[in-house]
C-alpha cells in the first residue's frame, strides 16, 4: 500500500452497496447493449479499432459506431465513478469489488460481490477472491423475499 488509499471500515464499505448496486446492475444492462452494437459492426475488431485507434466505422455503420461509443462511456463513467469513491473493481463482469482496510495493523481487502447482501469477507491484498475469509463478528441475515 505505498499510495494513499482511502481506509474502510466494514460499516463504511456497506453503506456503499446501495450505490455500488445501482452502477453495477446499470454496468451489467450497459454491457448487454454493448454486445450487440460490436456485433452490429462486425465484431470485437472492428468495435476496438473504432474505440481505441480512432478508425473510421465501416461504411453505413456510423450510427451504430455512435452507439458504441456512448455505450463504451457509459460504462467508463460507472467505473469512474466506482472509483471516485475508493473502490477496487476487481472483476467487472462478476461484480467483484475491494475496499482497502486494516486487519490490526495489516493492510488487507474487505471484498464484496455483487448479489451479496452485505461485505462480510476480506483477503489479504495479495490473496485475491479464493482466500476470502469470513469476517469475525459480522452476520449477515438472507434477505427476504415476498411470496
Amino acid at each position: 500500500m505505498s499510495e494513499a488509499h482511502r481506509l474502510f471500515s466494514v460499516e463504511d464499505a456497506n453503506e456503499l452497496l446501495p450505490v455500488l448496486e445501482l452502477e453495477l446492475g446499470r454496468v451489467a444492462r450497459l454491457r448487454s447493449d454493448l454486445a450487440s452494437a460490436i456485433a452490429s459492426l462486425g465484431g470485437a475488431d472492428t468495435a476496438l479499432g473504432i474505440l481505441h485507434q480512432g478508425q473510421e466505422p465501416p461504411a453505413g455503420l456510423e450510427r451504430e459506431a455512435a452507439t458504441l461509443k456512448e455505450i463504451a462511456g457509459q460504462i467508463a463513467g460507472a467505473v469512474e465513478r466506482i472509483t471516485r469513491l475508493g473502490c477496487v473493481i476487481k472483476d467487472l463482469e462478476a461484480g467483484l469489488i475491494d475496499f482497502y482496510s486494516l486487519r490490526g495493523t495489516e493492510p488487507v481487502f474487505l471484498c464484496w460481490q455483487f448479489g451479496e447482501p452485505a461485505v462480510s469477507h476480506w483477503h489479504a491484498l495479495d490473496g485475491g477472491f479464493a482466500g476470502r475469509q469470513e469476517i469475525e463478528g459480522v452476520e449477515v441475515e438472507p434477505p427476504e423475499f415476498p411470496n
